[in-house]
């Protein structure tokens, strides 16, 4: 447990007097919290309660006036097919109901043959994603060969589960190609770890499945599992407000990922508008 002694007082914004201020002591406790390996926890009994209580998400019935609420939102999607596999995702962030950003990159490039999608907190799938990609890399080292999809799946849910209940927001997919063929896994801050065909994660997942599942089929060509990941993406866009920006979309093979495209879903709502009505009047 880190000192109850506070680093950071009035003094942060006058620079000469906190160069002054520092003792030696605080200056060891200073770089104890710069070390890579160590985080900051509530200095409190129960840690894990603590977070439960302030940082839970302020989605469902678990809005209990937290300090701070993960009001949420995006579109993730992947599944498989006899080409490969499809990932497609939306780019807006939001904050509540504010939009923060329209152009966050979804899509984690964890190496060339693995994927990883982000939905949830930003910052926690972000850095355990990232995480994932050095535990990674460290495994090809060590066995001087690729790390399976389903060993780097596992590793992030290990991950999780260690710190279940301390209030981390993530949803996400780990995706590649390694010598069994095209494998997809469902991996979230509960621990849970699922191997699937096809999954949609975020806010807007329940339009995107509602496309998925009428138009999925394994025996797709790549041209019509492509269109198949920008529709759902453009549908539940269109009705998750919480969800839009760019459509990002990779394509995975045995030779590894692909960028295919990155289009803004408005580009994609005239298109599709546009095909309507000429299949309207024919």
């Amino acid at each position: 447990m880190m000192s109850s002694a506070p680093l950071i007082d009035s003094a942060i914004l006058d620079l000469g007097h906190r160069k002054d201020a520092y003792s030696g002591e605080e200056i060891s406790n200073h770089n104890a919290f710069a070390e890579a390996t160590s985080f900051d926890l509530p200095n409190v009994p129960d840690p894990a309660l603590f977070c439960r209580s302030n940082f839970a998400s302020a989605c469902g019935n678990q809005d209990s006036g937290q300090v701070v609420k993960f009001a949420k939102g995006t579109t993730t999607l992947a599944f498989k097919f006899q080409g490969g596999i499809i990932v497609s995702v939306d780019s807006r962030s939001t904050m509540g109901n504010y939009i923060a950003s329209q152009t966050v990159k979804k899509v984690i490039e964890i190496n060339p043959f693995l994927l990883g999608t982000m939905a949830g907190g930003a910052a926690d799938c972000s850095f355990w994603e990232r995480n994932l990609g050095m535990q990674c890399r460290l495994y090809e080292l060590r066995n001087k060969k690729r790390i399976s999809v389903a060993a780097a799946s596992k590793l992030l849910a290990n991950t999780m589960n260690s710190y279940r209940g301390y209030g981390l927001s993530m949803g996400t997919m780990v995706t590649g190609w390694d010598e069994t063929g095209p494998q997809l896994y469902y991996v979230d801050n509960d621990g849970t770890r699922l191997h699937g065909n096809l999954f949609s994660v975020g806010s807007g997942s329940t339009y995107a499945y509602g496309i998925l599942d009428t138009h999925y089929r394994n025996d797709l060509t790549v041209e019509e599992a492509i269109d198949l990941g920008k529709r759902a993406i453009y549908h539940a866009t269109h009705r998750d407000a919480a969800s839009g920006g760019i459509n990002n979309l990779y394509h995975v093979t045995k030779d590894g990922w692909k960028k295919i495209h990155a289009i803004d879903v408005n580009d994609m709502h005239y298109e599709f508008a546009e095909e309507k009505k000429t299949s309207m009047s024919s």
